[in-house]
């Protein structure tokens, strides 16, 4: 595929809208199939996790969970986060000279807090009803899951069975904690971005030397702001129209990419050192993420009724469903009942996709409404 200025031009000017979905405003950004990315990237931690708590069920886990996917699963939602919310915030910037901080807090909050919250309280009732293991510090796990450290636990090995995937909801919100101020402030976001990233590596890589295989490391491991980063990094070279993108958007690089994930599902992730795996899939997840978003002749399209669905729904599949792993063991040994692997795999998916859809509907949604006051760029993602 060879790519002139005015070939890479029409994909530019036609990257906000897709004419295969009626949107409501012809202000709204809509980019197609990042509803897909989510899909994929939650089934792939819940399958992970179904086969990784067999124990639960007293079966024998087949260890597929052990190929490292589903962590690449989360770091493909952490480079999808990164880069959409970067993506936004520049396109405000540009709309209106300056990113309204506060108002981009309270849709974070809106989207983000009351599902974290609603399963904190269920997990903290749980612990109290002795229906729930707690942990060895209950006050410290508490507390940090109350102020969105949840990341900090799991590394600190405090962190609650039923909500062990709030980690990455605290490195998201950490993340934001300083982002949108960053985009708002520099001039040249593709330096300091890399800046940022590197500064982090060398950290990284400073205490990986000292402290290795210590609670430090494992703090630093999971708080993996550099690849949000790199979301952003993507988000910068599609809205400058940086002429990378049409090495980015080749079918080698392409099949590169999608051949490492196809790797991973049917062996174990790309690894060549503990310290840069999560970066070096990350970087194969964003060229999948910027192709399946905004190049038109991509090899693999992820548009469709059933990844829009499970995309919509993302959010609670990724927070319920260890919730219903745990809930289903209760309830399968409490009845002295033989739960075999195929039935823990289908219960555990249909309860979770029950529980996901109705919270959506008529939970989330509400409350989504509200964000409307505080849209700048309107995006129906």
């Amino acid at each position: 595929m060879c790519y002139n200025n005015r070939r890479l031009l029409h994909i530019f000017k036609a990257l906000h809208y897709n004419s295969k979905r009626p949107i409501k405003s012809p202000d709204t950004i809509y980019i197609p199939g990042l509803n897909g990315i989510r899909a994929i990237a939650a089934w792939l931690v819940i399958i992970s996790h179904i086969d990784q708590f067999q124990y639960l069920f007293n079966n024998e886990s087949s260890n597929y969970y052990k190929n490292g996917l589903a962590g690449q699963a989360v770091n493909m939602f952490f480079v999808l986060s990164g880069f959409l919310i970067t993506y936004l915030l520049l396109i405000e910037k540009n709309k209106k000279g300056v990113i309204a901080i506060k108002n981009f807090y309270i849709r974070r909050i809106l989207r983000i807090w009351p599902l974290y919250y609603l399963v904190v309280f269920i997990s903290i009732l749980l612990i109290q009803q002795n229906i729930l293991n707690g942990t060895s510090n209950n006050t410290a796990t508490i507390f940090l899951y109350l102020f969105m450290m949840a990341n900090v636990a799991f590394a600190f090995l405090l962190d609650i069975f039923t909500i062990t995937p709030l980690w990455s909801v605290g490195v998201e919100e950490q993340f934001y904690l300083l982002w949108p101020h960053l985009v708002n402030k520099v001039k040249r976001p593709l330096l300091i971005f890399s800046i940022f990233i590197a500064l982090y590596l060398l950290t990284k890589l400073t205490i990986y030397l000292i402290f290795y295989k210590s609670f430090i490391y494992s703090l630093i491991d999971y708080t993996r702001i550099d690849i949000m980063a790199m979301g952003g990094i993507g988000a910068v070279l599609i809205h400058e129209k940086r002429k990378i993108v049409k090495l980015i958007f080749h079918p080698v690089t392409q099949l590169i990419s999608w051949g490492v994930l196809f790797y991973s599902l049917a062996f174990h992730v790309l690894r060549v050192s503990s310290l840069v795996n999560n970066e070096m899939n990350s970087i194969f997840s964003l060229v999948i993420i910027l192709n399946v978003g905004f190049n038109p002749e991509a090899i693999i399209k992820l548009e469709n009724r059933i990844m829009n669905y499970f995309g919509q729904i993302s959010y609670g599949l990724y927070i319920y469903h260890t919730l219903v792993i745990y809930g289903l063991s209760v309830v399968c040994n409490a009845l002295s009942l033989e739960c075999p692997k195929p039935v823990t795999y289908l219960l555990t998916i249909l309860i979770t996709i029950s529980i996901a859809h109705l919270s959506y509907h008529y939970f989330e949604s509400p409350i989504l409404k509200m964000k409307k006051r505080f849209i700048i760029v309107r995006s129906s993602n």
